[in-house]
């Protein structure tokens, strides 16, 4: 997967800056859900807490929050 150079971003206009920002939080999202889906399905087998939020890389707090939705 290439990099972003997000010095990139510097001089670029609110108006090029705003529709990047929606799409990245749009794709953020669609991760994160996609990661407590993950997490519940690990935790299911028989995952603990601990080893979940480390391989995640969230805390153990997130992890009881996903688990509760």
């Amino acid at each position: 997967m290439p990099t972003m150079d997000y010095r990139d971003y510097d001089n670029m206009s609110v108006e090029l800056l705003a529709p990047i920002r929606a799409d990245a939080l749009h794709r953020v999202n669609i991760v994160t859900q996609s990661l407590k889906k993950a997490v519940r399905d690990e935790y299911a087998t028989g995952t603990d807490i601990k080893k979940l939020a480390r391989k995640a890389g969230v805390t153990r707090r997130t992890i009881y929050a996903w688990l509760a939705e």
